[in-house]
């Protein structure tokens, strides 16, 4: 083999070797942004679900077994929660029968084989004129914001829920 030879055979094995890392860089990365996606919907359906089950609650505790139709007869703004008996540990919505007791809520999940999410919720009274603002008194509507993150991911999936209490005779 003379000199152009050479130069050719060792440009053409490094141009391979070139191609060859930026297909692996990019399957690398590709496998990342994969995981994130599925992390990411994991959390949406954690938030998703606790959402679901809290819109299926009650309204109030004073709503349970009575319609209300004045603001004070409602659970107190800065009793917002589960009552005596509606906890267990560890913690566990099974006994939650209105919509307040989610307030403060902290749940673990472990999805074997992806990720340990957090999940934590605020309930608070909020006007019609004004839902992304706490309203600081009693009024029909609630808002339920939920926040799940988990351990291999930065972001941290929000979700809000407003549920109205409405009595029609």
């Amino acid at each position: 083999m003379n000199t152009g030879q050479m130069l050719l055979t060792t440009l053409a094995i490094l141009l391979l070797g070139v191609t060859v890392l930026t297909v692996n860089r990019s399957t690398s990365t590709h496998g990342t942004i994969l995981r994130q996606t599925e992390i990411g919907i994991y959390a949406t359906s954690i938030a998703t679900s606790v959402i679901e089950e809290a819109s299926g609650m009650n309204f109030d505790e004073s709503t349970v077994n009575d319609a209300v139709v004045s603001t004070t007869a409602l659970t107190n703004t800065n009793s917002l929660g589960p009552e005596s008996g509606e906890t267990t540990t560890p913690p566990s919505t099974l006994n939650f029968d209105d919509f307040d007791d989610f307030h403060n809520l902290v749940k673990v999940d472990t999805i074997r084989g992806n990720d340990i999410f957090t999940t934590r919720a605020r309930v608070e009274y909020v006007t019609s004129a004004n839902p992304n603002a706490n309203a600081g008194t009693r009024t029909f509507h609630k808002k339920l914001t939920v926040w799940v993150s988990g351990t291999a991911t930065q972001d941290t999936v929000s979700m809000t829920y407003i549920f109205s209490y409405f009595n029609f005779r």
